[in-house]
């Protein structure tokens, strides 16, 4: 007698479970009023709200963070995404997103680059990014250039928001261009020859004048091209 009454209990209690699952998972039960998005930069509200594909008023019980945490990242812009779900009625997503550290060109189209070197997303008209253009070596690994040039002019942070576009040379060359039109050539030897370059510009401000490059490729010398 005992052991039917406890077999009834069981199934009782799993009766009352599946019921009550049921009745949690009715729309309405914990209807989503808010979904909250923090981190964007690059990525619109509208972009990031689309992608998550989530009506307001569902039941936030059916919402799985995985999911949308898988649907947020393929937006180009963002790195990483932390969902969670704050009852009785909120969505809380957090972004991390790419940081653009220049661009590189691939056939006829600029990419914008993240500070590893990896691609984010082509360049548009409605990208507001003034960026140096990034030109790898013949051979050279792309993304490792990148990153190696964004740690120099890291370096050289006087000289960074001048940088139009880097080309790099055989060898461990570079040839550097101003936003003015100024041509830089560097040896191996980048760092002298930027810390020689600095030592110019704060003496004779040199890359404010009408010049057309600096041959920085001996060390402890600069010759300077003037402008016709």
């Amino acid at each position: 007698m005992r052991k039917q009454i406890a077999t009834l209990f069981l199934i009782g209690l799993l009766a009352a479970g599946v019921l009550g699952w049921r009745e949690a998972n009715k729309p309405g039960w914990f209807p989503l009023q808010e979904m909250r998005i923090s981190g964007l930069a690059n990525t619109t509200v509208v972009q990031a709200t689309e992608v998550v594909g989530i009506e307001k008023g569902v039941n936030l019980l059916g919402v799985e963070p995985r999911s949308v945490k898988s649907r947020m990242e393929t937006l180009p812009w963002v790195r990483s995404v932390h969902v969670k779900r704050q009852f009785p009625s909120t969505l809380i997503v957090r972004v991390v997103e790419k940081v653009a550290v220049g661009m590189v060109r691939e056939k006829d189209r600029l990419f914008l680059v993240d500070e590893y070197g990896a691609i984010i997303k082509p360049l548009e008209k409605t990208d507001p990014l003034m960026l140096p253009i990034i030109v790898s070596a013949p051979g050279e690994e792309k993304a490792a250039q990148v990153v190696w040039l964004i740690n120099l002019l890291s370096k050289h942070a006087w000289l960074k928001g001048r940088i139009s576009e880097a080309v790099g040379l055989p060898g461990g060359r570079w040839a550097l261009y101003t936003k003015q039109g100024v041509k830089l050539l560097l040896s191996q030897q980048t760092d002298q020859g930027l810390e020689l370059l600095r030592r110019l510009q704060e003496q004779f401000a040199v890359l404010d004048r009408k010049i057309r490059q600096v041959e920085l490729r001996i060390p402890g010398k600069a010759m300077v091209r003037f402008a016709l």
